[in-house]
């Protein structure tokens, strides 16, 4: 018999409120989601294999080498993720590495393992990244954030029932390109990301109460502030419409913008996702990680 395999799991994330502000000092809102990532790891014989099939990277193989030896191992990822799309996949799969090569040495990593290794790996996927993905997959839970001067400051907060569908474009934003865009619209584009920010503290006890149409409401304020700073796209637009029509409260692009996903607020997420399906819509329904 093959020997069974030590596993790794960890959750993708998506941010609720506060993209784009969250550059300038303003709090964000961001979420474990009940998708992610597991590594499998098997003793093998020679090379280290890998099989990737859905998050194939040329800087897999490097973040492999800093972590896993590379002989006499057999590796599998798979991921539930739309990767690229800003659900924060190779942060998931960071820390999916660190609880994986843990369980192999025969131990359970710890949440600050998890939070230092992970940030490691995920350095190599990302050069500079914020810390976010990596750091709320770990938790496995929903974070205020805001960058300060000491990184980020992080507020756990608890959430009400939060019924999501995220919508894929089918695009992968250009993060750094959308940031700079941004930069460049500065001053006069502080007074809405100021707004943004402010409804990131306003949304909280309606996120913790479960309020469904407060959110709704601010989902749709967030998303017309967004599409006024310049970060919103035509497919984007589209499918907050077509969640609208087919009966979402509220609806908002989900990270950087200019493609990625959309999630929307809906109270009977199978409807949506079966008028997605119909409409040829990439879609899927999401909620906290359990």
């Amino acid at each position: 018999m093959s020997a069974p395999p030590f596993l790794g799991r960890a959750p993708g994330k998506l941010i609720l409120f506060g993209e784009h502000a969250v550059v300038y000092g303003h709090p964000a809102l961001a979420m474990a989601v009940d998708r992610g990532t597991t590594v499998r790891l098997t003793p093998g014989e020679g090379p280290r294999r890998v099989r990737a099939a859905a998050m194939e990277d040329p800087r897999l193989p490097v973040a492999l080498d800093a972590l896993l030896p590379a002989q006499g191992l057999d590796v599998q990822i798979d991921t539930e993720l739309p990767v690229g799309r800003g659900m924060g996949s190779s942060g998931s799969l960071a820390v999916a590495l660190v609880r994986a090569w843990a369980a192999w040495q025969g131990r359970t990593a710890s949440l600050q393992e998890c939070i230092e290794r992970g940030f490691r790996l995920e350095r190599l996927f990302h050069g500079n990244p914020s810390g976010l993905d990596h750091t709320v997959s770990a938790r496995g839970c929903a974070l205020r954030y805001r960058r300060g001067s000491a990184g980020l400051q992080l507020e756990e907060i608890r959430l009400g029932p939060l019924p999501l569908v995220v919508l894929d474009t089918g695009k992968a934003g250009d993060t750094a390109e959308l940031v700079a865009g941004v930069a460049a619209r500065r001053p006069q584009v502080d007074p809405l990301l100021e707004r943004i920010g402010a409804l990131v503290l306003e949304v909280g006890p309606a996120l913790e109460a479960g309020d469904l149409p407060v959110l709704g409401e601010a989902m749709r304020e967030n998303q017309r502030l967004l599409a006024e700073i310049g970060v919103s796209s035509p497919e984007i637009e589209s499918l907050v419409a077509f969640a609208r029509t087919h009966g979402a409260l509220g609806a908002k692009l989900a990270g950087a913008g200019g493609g990625g996903v959309v999630i929307a607020l809906h109270p009977r997420p199978d409807e949506l996702v079966a008028a997605a399906a119909e409409a040829g819509i990439e879609a899927f329904a999401v909620g906290p990680a359990r």
